[in-house]
């Protein structure tokens, strides 16, 4: 079990934690050693978006770490309060400066990464014509790319995508979008 990132104390009452087994679970969990809370490790959940304007697929320059300088496609960490399709609006929105509604992203993959303790659910959305782009201040550049100007090289996080970018191009050129359910690990991701 991984340890709980940065967090030693208990968030009820400031008591130390310890790993304890619990019988109902069958499992150690995080336990307070004054008061007994016990600190559930849930996953991350991430977004990302295969947003694509006829056989071009949209790419961010990461402007901040990690991978900094390098591509990935629009993206991020879910927050409180928000449902998934907010999460992908305003991730896009950040990054690009495009605004879309939530009725236009589209489920396309779930993606389990029990090793980093994350879940991966990726939308798709169309775009007629190329927007104009008003970058945030995680991305440096945005462009949609054509499968042979993919950066394939400087492409980021390639060991966590549940596609390789050929298949993702495969998709939109057969517009097969079968939503589908992955678990992805060091061992289970051919790269």
């Amino acid at each position: 079990m991984n340890k709980i990132a940065g967090q030693r104390f208990c968030f009820e009452c400031g008591g130390a934690l310890a790993l304890k087994w619990h019988a109902l679970d069958q499992r150690e969990r995080y336990t307070c050693t004054a008061c007994g809370a016990i600190h559930y490790q849930s996953p991350k959940i991430l977004v990302w978006c295969s947003a694509y304007c006829g056989a071009k697929l949209l790419m961010c320059r990461r402007a901040i770490p990690p991978a900094l300088g390098l591509w990935n496609p629009p993206a991020g960490f879910v927050e409180a309060g928000e449902s998934l399709e907010e999460a992908m609006a305003r991730e896009l929105e950040e990054e690009t400066g495009i605004r879309l509604p939530t009725s236009r992203f589209i489920l396309f993959r779930v993606a389990s990464l029990p090793h980093m303790n994350q879940v991966y659910v990726g939308f798709r959305a169309e775009f007629m014509s190329e927007p104009a782009f008003i970058l945030g201040h995680e991305t440096s550049e945005a462009r949609f790319f054509s499968e042979s100007e993919m950066p394939i090289e400087e492409l980021a996080f390639r060991d966590m995508v549940p596609d390789t970018t050929a298949e993702i191009f495969r998709r939109l050129r057969e517009r097969d979008f079968e939503v589908r359910i992955l678990t992805l690990g060091a061992a289970q991701n051919p790269r």
